[in-house]
């Protein structure tokens, strides 16, 4: 059984603001989420509403991927109730401009660097470590 964080960042399992005050308990979320519990309806029409207050088609797909790598029910509960006017959003042609795009949104921080010095060591040895 997940809790604390582990729940909260499983997308499959976490609820967001749906869990209940007993939940929150159970699992050791109390403080960790708003206080206020939602129904996943009143998720859906809050989250409705942020994606409509995008500027753009970008961000609106950044928001989306972005309920969709938290909260997997409600990604899909707004995919079923929007399901025309997103599929424009979260496939072509917005998927095009994310990628062109991929680099200004998301800065990836380097988690290792490797340098090499050309000698008569193979390259395929050097890998093999890793």
């Amino acid at each position: 059984m997940l809790t604390g964080l582990n729940l909260l960042n499983n997308p499959f399992l976490n609820k967001g603001t749906a869990f209940t005050k007993e939940e929150r308990a159970k699992y050791g979320i109390t403080g960790m989420l708003p206080s206020t519990v939602q129904t996943l309806e009143q998720q859906s029409v809050q989250a409705y509403g942020q994606y409509l207050s995008k500027p753009s088609d970008l961000e609106k797909r950044i928001f989306l991927m972005n309920v969709f790598n938290t909260n997997r029910t409600l990604f899909y509960k707004l995919m079923g109730q929007h399901l025309v006017e997103f599929m424009p959003i979260v496939y072509d042609p917005v998927v095009a401009d994310s990628i062109e795009q991929y680099s200004c949104f998301h800065k990836i921080k380097p988690r290792a660097q490797i340098t090499f010095s050309f000698t008569k060591v193979s390259v395929p040895s050097v890998f093999s470590v890793f």
